[in-house]
């Protein structure tokens, strides 16, 4: 996989929005830096993991690709074209090869359509399918996410939050994408049918050729699903990495806080192992930190984290981390929790 070309090349993505203040300061605007310089690629046939605390960017990260949020800088190709900046128009076509599956599987689908009107929409939208044939389509896609088709005249509101999220998958790979934005789709979900959930997406991935960015903020969850793994904090990357090497030494005093709040099964080694608890509230998005953005609660930070912005470097062959002192951060990992 690694000598593939990449499907989507993200490239310093930045999304600004602008915001009025509050009370007394109505008058004021800010500048909210949702995503701030975010690089990465995905490979044909991968799933990349976007993991971080909420608010951090990552759902934002997910739309702009797609351009349901404009990008306010960078650059992003799919498939070699730059989609960044092109006009609504040009931009038509390449949709149906980049699809997403929202968070919320009511909210997400229109409630005064049945199942068969909600699946059939995009097929309308780009002209595929006519008559019997679109009907028989829709029939097969019920059935690949494991629906009976005889329900296809049923409204969302009589169905399970699972098997709504099944409708939203359906939706999804109707039109035959590449790629499809996974906004945390099993977070709403009870946990018996988030197990049945992601097997049906990793079974769909394998079947069709799908690559993935796959959001969320569960690290087991990720870890079950991706080939690599991005983690965000605060609108921006502070590593990367394939996901064995990440799971097994993260760099970032960040990721290893994350890594440290997950629950162990085995209460001995539960009692054995030492939590990394970070201290403080993430900073707002509107007056972030200066220099590492993460310095403010990070136990390893000093004067050079409050004053330079770190980038993300190798310090390992296809791991990058963006902190000043990832190698002691690794080392001191190993030795407070294996």
């Amino acid at each position: 996989m690694s000598d593939l070309q990449p499907l989507v090349e993200v490239e310093d993505l930045a999304v600004h929005y602008t915001v009025q203040g509050e009370g007394w300061l109505l008058r004021q605007r800010h500048l909210l830096r949702a995503v701030d310089g975010v690089s990465f690629t995905i490979r044909p046939g991968e799933t990349l993991g976007l993991v971080g605390e909420s608010g951090c960017g990552k759902s934002t990260t997910g739309r702009a690709i797609l351009r349901l949020e404009r990008p306010t800088a960078g650059r992003i190709r799919f498939q070699g074209q730059e989609i960044g900046d092109l006009p609504e128009e040009k931009l038509r076509p390449l949709r149906r090869k980049m699809q997403i599956v929202f968070q919320d599987p009511f909210a997400s689908l229109n409630p005064r359509l049945t199942i068969g009107q909600i699946i059939a929409e995009p097929l309308s939208v780009h002209h595929l399918y006519e008559g019997r044939k679109r009907q028989d389509r829709i029939a097969e896609l019920l059935s690949m996410v494991e629906l009976s088709p005889e329900h296809i005249q049923r409204y969302p509101h009589e169905f399970s939050g699972g098997q709504r999220q099944r409708i939203g998958i359906a939706r999804a790979i109707a039109v035959e994408p590449s790629f499809i934005v996974l906004d945390e789709p099993v977070s709403a979900l009870d946990v018996s049918i988030q197990a049945q959930i992601l097997r049906l997406l990793s079974d769909l991935q394998q079947r069709l050729n799908l690559s993935y960015l796959f959001i969320a903020h569960d690290l087991a969850v990720v870890g079950q699903m991706s080939d690599r793994v991005a983690v965000m904090y605060l609108g921006k990357i502070v590593e990367l990495a394939d996901r064995d090497a990440l799971y097994q030494r993260p760099h970032h005093p960040y990721t290893q806080a994350l890594f440290s709040a997950v629950p162990v099964p085995d209460p001995a080694e539960a009692r054995r192992r030492s939590r990394l608890v970070l201290g403080g509230e993430v900073p707002s998005p509107i007056n972030p930190p200066s220099g590492c953005r993460f310095h403010p609660r990070c136990p390893l930070a000093q004067e050079v984290c409050r004053r330079v912005e770190p980038s993300l470097r190798p310090v390992a062959s296809g791991h990058q981390v963006a902190c000043h002192f990832a190698e002691d951060a690794a080392r001191r990992y190993e030795q407070v929790l294996v």
